[in-house]
């Protein structure tokens, strides 16, 4: 008596797993071929999610900043400019300042700013010259609001420029010092 195997003569239930197997690899195979091929397919529409950045500049040394509500800055050390002199209110609301011309005298200035946009990351940052292409001269932090800033310079004659480095398109100055 000659014993058969039935997976050799294409009967039994082994050559029916391997037929499934089969299969189910080539059926793998499609899936994984369409995968591939949506992935090397025409990019997805942009992300409408804005991502802001933010421009870091290193703190100057003749400046203070108070950014905790109802609470002064502290005195400066000496060589610094003291809190006499012009004060200047700006403030930030919309995304937009209040004021896109500044004007004191020659000295001790002290810009207090408010950000009234609840949630919203400001700053006041004042560079020399007509635009931000130099490092600034003094800037507060950038914080969301609502919050009240304190930025004390002390500023020779000239022509200066402000902005929030958060949205320096849309908040921007000029300060005329004389």
């Amino acid at each position: 008596m000659t014993l058969m195997n039935p997976s050799h003569t294409g009967e039994g239930p082994l050559f029916r797993n391997r037929k499934r197997a089969g299969a189910v690899c080539a059926l793998m195979a499609i899936v994984a071929s369409a995968f591939a091929l949506m992935a090397c397919g025409e990019p997805a529409a942009q992300d409408p999610t804005p991502v802001k950045t933010w421009k870091i500049t290193p703190a100057a040394t003749d400046f203070v900043v108070s950014t905790t509500p109802g609470v002064e800055a502290t005195k400066p050390p000496a060589g610094t400019p003291s809190t006499e002199g012009a004060v200047l209110d700006l403030v930030g609301v919309g995304s937009v300042f209040d004021l896109e011309e500044l004007e004191a005298p020659a000295g001790p200035i002290t810009i207090k700013f408010n950000n009234q946009d609840a949630g919203v990351v400001h700053n006041v940052a004042v560079y020399p010259g007509d635009d931000a292409s130099e490092n600034p001269i003094g800037a507060t932090e950038l914080e969301s609001g609502e919050i009240e800033q304190t930025l004390e310079l002390n500023l020779e004659p000239g022509d200066y420029f402000y902005q929030c480095d958060a949205h320096p398109t849309t908040m921007k100055g000029d300060l005329k010092v004389s």
